[in-house]
């Protein structure tokens, strides 16, 4: 009977002390950022994208950006260099501002816009992709979505092979 109540004694403690750690866990989600991986080898970079149209809800508050033309919005951002067909990545890492990190199933997508034109970017299963060859200046458009909240993040591409000399 003393083992019974003992044992019944410290399985309510355990389940308490389990409940408590979790009100104490900080689950505020808030908006990511966007970040570009081109692959270079020995010249690889990492580019923050500019935030665009932002429509995001946490405990830490609301986030609401728009951006009526997104083509413009994003040629005025400082130009990324990428070779034609060059390797590249999209990952999107907890903003350290704004807390968090937990999304549950994020659909996470991208574009290139060129002259009005938009075409999809086929990325695997690690956001892996390639540019196209064609030279050119282009936008870049990746869109984030987790439930209600939205983030969509731009760059201004420009593709172009400079090892060629003029002539």
């Amino acid at each position: 009977m003393v083992m019974k109540k003992t044992l019944i004694l410290f399985a309510g403690l355990f389940l308490i002390s389990v409940v408590a750690g979790c009100f104490g866990e900080d689950y505020d989600v808030g908006v990511p950022t966007a970040h570009l991986h081109i692959d270079a080898h020995v010249l690889s970079q990492s580019v923050q994208l500019t935030e665009a149209n932002i429509h995001w809800y946490s405990s830490s508050g609301k986030v609401e950006d728009t951006i009526e033309d997104i083509e413009e919005y994003a040629q005025s951002q400082d130009e990324i260099k990428i070779f034609p067909g060059q390797d590249a990545s999209l990952d999107f890492k907890e903003n350290k501002e704004n807390g968090g990190d937990i999304w549950s199933a994020p659909t996470i997508s991208a574009v290139l816009w060129k002259n009005g034109e938009k075409t999809e970017i086929e990325m695997n299963e690690q956001r892996e992709f390639q540019f196209p060859t064609k030279e050119g200046n282009y936008v870049f458009e990746a869109s984030f979505k987790d439930g209600s909240n939205a983030a969509q993040y731009v760059g201004n591409i420009v593709i172009k092979d400079d090892t060629q000399t003029s002539r």
